[in-house]
């Protein structure tokens, strides 16, 4: 990646881990088609290429503000702007910023799962959502990560078999999108399927006879 330049002394046992974790590092980004490296400039990045909005990590300066300033903050920017990003304060001191970097190299060629997707990083993940989404009808609206956490609410009751309370939550989401997001009722009924399938029959055919809201059954009743 180029000569990464440190005018202090540092700690030589943190050194010894980042420039290891640097190592994994370029051998891990090479290999991922959703992110490049550049190398053109005195200084290596590493940016997403993935769609937009686009990621750029600066590494030597990741680095050389965890050695020389504590600072457990990746150097990230998104569209050209500068994002907060910390590492897992609880352990912080003993994580590497070389480690920090490839756990946000991973979690891209995850895809940006928003469960695990800093909210700083929220369009990223939301941008790489849609462009993959086979949904028109989601893919073109303003969802966002509070929407996937009441879908998350959802998939918890179903896994406990709550099934009453899986039915009110997806009837909840369905209208809160219809009516603030303005998305389709087609689309909203795809989105919503994968979970409502899994609801036996007949505690949906019970729900619907006692519903909520009466007007669940435009969106649950498929």
């Amino acid at each position: 990646m180029g000569p990464l330049t440190i005018e202090d002394e540092v700690d030589e046992e943190k050194l010894a881990a980042e420039l290891r974790g640097l190592e994994l590092l370029y051998e891990i980004t090479c290999k991922s088609p959703n992110w490049r490296l550049e190398l053109s400039s005195t200084r290596p990045f590493i940016r997403s290429n993935d769609g937009s909005p686009e990621i750029q990590i600066d590494v030597f300066s990741c680095i050389i503000n965890k050695l020389l300033k504590n600072n457990d903050h990746l150097s990230i920017t998104m569209s050209m702007q500068n994002v907060c990003v910390l590492t897992d304060f609880y352990s912080n001191d003993k994580i590497p910023s070389s480690d920090a970097m490839i756990s946000l190299i991973m979690l891209g060629n995850s895809g940006w799962p928003h469960k695990h997707t800093p909210e700083t990083l929220e369009d990223k993940s939301i941008g790489y959502f849609k462009e993959n989404c086979e949904i028109e009808g989601i893919r073109s609206s303003n969802i966002d990560f509070h929407d996937f956490q009441s879908l998350e609410k959802c998939k918890y009751y179903l896994e406990h078999k709550m099934y009453r309370e899986c039915l009110i939550g997806l009837g909840e989401l369905s209208r809160f999108l219809y009516v603030c997001k303005m998305v389709s009722v087609e689309g909203i009924v795809d989105f919503i399927t994968p979970i409502l399938n899994q609801i036996p029959s007949i505690y949906r055919l019970e729900y619907l006879e006692n519903p909520e809201e009466e007007y669940d059954s435009v969106f649950l009743d498929n």
